[in-house]
């Protein structure tokens, strides 16, 4: 990707000052932190954010060979990647996804086919990491895996929601002794075949052998920090069962203040990226809600309470959540205790915003309210009202956790850098990160609003109106919609930019009482395709130019 060419020769303005999870690693002046990043997948969401997460604040990322991540459902390849961790050097820390390392990706990790053996031996890269360097910044994210399995197109879909029904019953009965539930438990397996739950169960169980493992070697010091992310849970299911079992193995082996687990996935190779550049610089944040308290809500397809998660993913960040003065405010999108009190709350909440922004406080709005996409009456408001570059970050994709864990890599490591930038160097070594940052920024409301509300409605309408799926289209299908999304998306994040962005001024930095801005010009280009061949996400990559 263009950012990983373009940041190694740009500096990083400041963030030498900010000191890293061990001593740092000697480099050449001006240049900023580099993360060597294994990505859960080759989606955007786990190679671009992170990507664009570090650029915003003067770092670089590292990716394996593009031809090792594997695509959609051909695995990548883990054996490769452990040779490509085993020649990097000189880098600052390193993000690693168990799930790519071990298996070949999120979706392989979903099925049994990889074997227990083969994804060991492919682990023991990390091992060898520590024993280059026992003071490496080693970071690493497995997953839980979640109660469903992938759509594939296949017979498999039938048993989708089946499966899930199933492992929820399942839970209630075995492990929580719900007896009255036990018919409605036999009579929903007996229409699943044996061949889907006995593959089920050992994906399963070879995945949670991995997530003991990995708690382990936290424990005797191969991992510095792990992330054990829910992938799309429920409050009972398998899921919560084995969740609750590595809650007592991490408890038992004394290793809570270095393993975090919480509902997520897709966000945290974005937030471990950003533990990275910004540690040491431990921020704090205050949240506030724009309805109901966080502390009775829930998000869907999460177990806990979105308080809870918010404090596990400030934790995973680095970070703590205050009560009072804070360096950072998440202002956070939940419901409203009515549906008539709905615009009222929203109106005060993006109020309330604008004069956090003009009192000069760092503001992050996450916006977990709707699964896969904004609250388009959250973001109108936003759009008419606020100035959207004066924001840290946005994000409202996908799960409750994604879009928290997301807003917060790229608000966290954009506030490390605008709070170190008065280190010395030069104004034109601010623009790059500052540009990034902006880029990042209109990406992520374009791509949660408009996109996901009104052009991926409209495209997955077209697909169904010619007899296509969606969510599985075929090669041709793919160039045909590659086209149809370029002609709507790249004029639209044109639009969305002039109507949003141009003409605003946007930080660079600040130096002493000295605040440096630029202003936003215009958009020289838009990359846009479909990273797998499905209408689900976007590669969405604009290019902005600053005067």
């Amino acid at each position: 990707m263009k950012r990983r060419t373009l940041l190694a020769a740009t500096g990083a303005a400041g963030l030498a000052t900010v000191a890293l999870g061990g001593p740092a690693v000697a480099r050449p002046a001006g240049r900023g932190p580099s993360v060597a990043l294994v990505p859960l997948d080759d989606r955007p969401v786990n190679t671009y954010c992170a990507e664009m997460t570090a650029a915003s604040a003067g770092a670089e990322v590292l990716l394996p060979p593009r031809d090792l991540l594997g695509r959609f459902f051909t695995p990548g390849d883990g054996a490769g990647i452990a040779r490509w961790l085993d020649g990097t050097d000189g880098v600052d820390g390193y993000v690693i996804s168990v799930s790519m390392l071990a298996y070949g990706g999120l979706i392989a990790s979903r099925t049994a086919a990889p074997a227990l053996a083969d994804a060991l031996r492919n682990l023991e890269a990390i091992r060898r990491l520590r024993t280059r360097g026992s003071d490496t910044v080693i970071e690493v994210h497995d997953t839980i895996q979640r109660l469903a399995v992938t759509s594939t197109g296949t017979d498999l879909d039938n048993y989708r929601d089946l499966l899930v029904q199933w492992a929820k019953l399942y839970d209630q009965v075995v492990n929580l002794g719900q007896e009255a539930l036990r018919a409605q438990l036999d009579a929903v397996r007996a229409r699943i075949p044996d061949a889907v739950v006995e593959d089920y169960l050992a994906a399963r169980a070879r995945n949670h052998q991995v997530n003991r493992l990995m708690v382990e070697w936290v424990a005797d010091g191969t991992i510095s920090h792990l992330v054990l992310s829910e992938d799309d849970t429920a409050p009972v299911g398998l899921a919560r069962a084995e969740r609750v079992e590595l809650e007592a193995l991490v408890a038992r082996l004394g290793v809570g203040d270095r393993v975090e687990i919480f509902p997520g996935a897709d966000e945290v190779n974005a937030l471990l990226v950003a533990r990275v550049v910004a540690a040491g610089a431990a921020p704090t944040y205050r949240v506030e809600y724009a309805g109901v308290s966080g502390e009775g809500w829930t998000a869907a397809l999460e177990g806990i309470p979105f308080a809870e998660n918010i404090r596990r993913h400030v934790t995973s960040v680095g970070g703590r959540v205050v009560t009072g003065d804070a360096d950072i405010v998440l202002a956070v999108n939940t419901p409203s205790a009515t549906t008539g009190q709905r615009g009222a709350d929203l109106d005060a909440f993006v109020g309330r915003i604008g004069e956090l922004l003009a009192a000069g406080t760092q503001v992050v709005v996450v916006d977990p309210l709707i699964v896969n996409k904004g609250d388009h009456d959250l973001v109108s408001r936003v759009e008419t009202r606020l100035d959207l570059p004066a924001l840290l970050s946005y994000s409202g994709w996908n799960t409750g956790g994604n879009a928290l864990g997301l807003a917060l890599a790229h608000g966290t490591a954009r506030w490390a850098y605008l709070r170190s930038s008065g280190s010395g160097f030069g104004v034109p070594e601010l623009r790059e990160p500052a540009r990034a940052h902006a880029e990042y920024l209109l990406y992520r409301f374009v791509k949660d609003d408009p996109w996901k509300n009104v052009v991926q409605v409209e495209a997955y309408a077209h697909a169904r109106a010619q007899g296509w799926d969606p969510l599985a289209l075929t090669a041709e299908q793919k160039r045909y919609f590659d086209g149809w999304v370029r002609d709507r998306l790249v004029p639209l994040t044109e639009r969305y930019f002039a109507d949003h962005f141009a003409g605003h001024e946007l930080v660079l930095g600040r130096r002493g009482r000295k605040t440096f801005t630029a202003t936003l010009d215009r958009v020289t280009a838009v990359r846009v395709e479909l990273p797998w061949d499905r209408l689900f996400e976007v590669t969405l990559e604009p290019s902005l130019r600053l005067r």
